[in-house]
């Protein structure tokens, strides 16, 4: 069924390949011959646990590619580079990653290299040592940024202090880390049971397939239940206050839960949200930014974790304009269900949508990583593909239906980082640190 705003853009290519090894490896392969190179990305999903053990797995991430138990960390970069190939890992509370690209001609050769590291890293107190000091400064040191207080005490008022502790990583459990702690850590999760590698860029599917077969192959599966878990449902509520002291700019940050993108009406909710604050032509980034001045980084959007979705709000505005932003944020969720997205609106952000996420997607290496993240989530390998076809069948009652549903203010819930003159009208009865919205 086409929508009434129909759109008859091109899809994205389908990945030519997705099977699943023996050992529980997802592979996904997808031809783009554009130039002579493969974009690689490997997910290694995980479970939280412990309070701040993030730091942990990012400790572990940081050591991953500092060589392997046969070669040292000079040896493994000039391996790589002789492919003109590199490679970078991360980790959050969900996931390791890692993230590169290489000549088309050595992807045997660079997987190899890569699983070599993968399955065997080099975690000797000489390599442990000195990253270990400077992930614990690095963490310590970006705790203290407004985004990531901002952040910190969001996670805090939507799902409490135990899960929040669990998303946070301790800098002091970085830097006490030796050696042992990371060969545990390592053999409990970095399993191939549940990864996921994807391969896009100038190959041939099967040869592909057989070198990563051939390398990762042995690769162990690893615990069974090392799955992250769908975060808690939470409730609507007033916003919090955090104390920022002398804060001439104030951050708002709001929430609240929305449908996974497997969810058949993931398409329409995503259209209302484009109409209310996720593109630039949106009703808040109109009435807030443009109008009134109030801020000048805003805009909605979708947090997406596997089995799960938030709708987010964020605006950082001058101090000044704290009480009056809020204003307008709950006075545009009110007028959402009141004044349904019009036809009009709801064809603009159809288009926006089609058109921005063919151009995202439009290089090998954006197309692999789209991929990736989405895999992680949970939604299969064609999402991309047809992605321009659900939204083309998404009707108007569809997205009215959606914005009377999710937008409303009681449902929401967030903080405002902000000096406390800036919030003084807004608390209730002027103490406690619950805001009026």
């Amino acid at each position: 069924m086409s929508g009434p705003g129909a759109h008859h853009e091109p899809r994205l290519p389908l990945p030519d390949l997705d099977t699943t090894l023996p050992n529980g490896l997802r592979v996904v392969l997808c031809s783009a011959p554009v130039v002579p190179l493969v974009e690689i990305r490997l997910t290694v999903p995980y479970a939280a646990t412990g309070p701040g053990e993030v730091a942990l797995r990012q400790l572990l991430a940081g050591i991953l590619l500092q060589g392997t138990a046969h070669r040292d960390a000079d040896s493994f970069d000039t391996a790589l580079a002789t492919h003109g190939a590199a490679l970078i890992a991360g980790a959050d509370a969900r996931r390791f990653t890692v993230t590169g690209h290489t000549l088309a001609d050595s992807l045997p050769a660079v997987l190899e290299l890569m699983a070599e590291t993968v399955l065997a890293p080099r975690l000797t107190e000489a390599v442990v040592a000195p990253e270990r000091t400077r992930l614990a400064r690095r963490i310590e040191l970006s705790s203290h940024q407004p985004a990531a207080v901002a952040q910190q005490a969001l996670l805090r008022r939507r799902y409490g202090e135990e899960v929040a502790a669990r998303l946070r990583p301790a800098p002091q459990l970085a830097a006490a880390c030796a050696p042992e702690d990371l060969a545990e850590l390592h053999a409990r999760h970095l399993g191939a049971d549940g990864a996921v590698l994807v391969l896009v860029g100038d190959l041939r599917p099967e040869d592909a397939l057989a070198a990563v077969t051939d390398v990762f192959g042995g690769w162990h599966p690893g615990p069974a239940d090392d799955v992250p878990e769908p975060p808690p449902s939470f409730i609507g509520g007033p916003p919090l206050w955090a104390d920022r002291p002398g804060a001439v700019q104030s951050m708002i940050r709001l929430a609240t839960p929305a449908l996974p993108r497997t969810d058949p009406g993931y398409p329409a909710l995503h259209l209302a949200q484009l109409v209310f604050g996720g593109s630039f032509a949106s009703r808040l980034v109109t009435h807030l930014r443009e109008e009134k001045g109030y801020a000048y980084q805003l805009g909605s959007g979708m947090e997406s974790v596997p089995g799960a979705s938030t709708l987010m709000i964020e605006a950082d505005t001058a101090a000044e304009h704290t009480a009056a932003a809020l204003g307008v944020i709950r006075d545009e969720l009110v007028r959402m269900a009141a004044e349904p997205p019009s036809e009009r609106e709801v064809d603009a952000a159809r288009s926006y949508a089609i058109g921005s996420i063919a151009t995202a997607m439009s290089s090998p290496a954006s197309l692999a990583s789209g991929l990736s993240n989405l895999l992680h989530i949970g939604v299969g390998a064609d999402w991309l593909h047809g992605w321009g076809p659900l939204l083309n069948g998404v009707t108007y009652d569809a997205v009215s239906e959606a914005a009377r549903r999710f937008f409303r203010p009681a449902a929401f819930t967030g903080v405002v980082l902000a000096d406390g003159s800036a919030v003084a009208s807004l608390r209730r009865d002027g103490a406690g640190d619950r805001l009026d919205f």
